[in-house]
């Protein structure tokens, strides 16, 4: 399902971010990467995700080489991700069933799925009561959730989660979290 071969990822600063890269993770398998800040966890995620090049090497997902893949192709790989992000990137403006929602509408879901899918998930996650809620009225805690939510709600063939057990204690008056590691 995602196999890197020989890769390395070399910024114009210098910095070898990844360095010969080879494993496989196949259907089915959980996979964790642990290791210190700066270690290179971050970049293997958006090497995945196409937003980084490798610098060298190849990276096969679901059977296909996307090492060369054009730009234009790159939305249709992530349809086949759910992706928990640090920052969870939820939309400010929108509520948590539109934050939800708004996954299914970039893969032109039909209002009729949309409508039966966006409940079931949240439901699924703990956060029926909270879908007219929006992402600052909700905990570090809940936010995770939406963005959990946002990333199963289409049913994708695996997960990408960047840091998805950070524990999260309060809110400075910027509305930013403390985090424990």
């Amino acid at each position: 399902m995602i196999e890197f071969k020989n890769v390395s990822k070399i910024y114009d600063t210098g910095t070898e971010a990844v360095h010969n890269a080879t494993f496989t993770i196949e259907k089915g398998e959980f996979a964790f990467l642990v290791g210190q800040s700066g270690s290179g966890k971050s970049t293997l995620i958006k090497l995945i995700l196409k937003e980084e090049e490798a610098s060298k090497g190849n990276i096969i997902i679901n059977g296909k080489d996307i090492t060369y893949l054009r730009k234009k192709r790159v939305p249709y790989l992530r349809r086949s991700m759910g992706v928990v992000f640090q920052d969870f990137r939820l939309l400010p403006d929108k509520t948590v069933y539109d934050n939800v929602a708004f996954a299914m509408h970039i893969v032109r879901a039909t209002q009729k799925h949309i409508r039966r899918q966006v409940p079931m998930v949240l439901s699924l996650v703990g956060l029926s009561n909270k879908a007219k809620m929006y992402p600052n009225e909700l905990s570090g805690g809940e936010q995770q959730r939406v963005a959990l939510a946002r990333a199963l709600v289409n049913n994708p063939s695996m997960i990408i989660a960047d840091e998805p057990t950070r524990k999260f204690r309060s809110r400075d008056s910027l509305g930013n979290y403390e985090i424990i590691e």
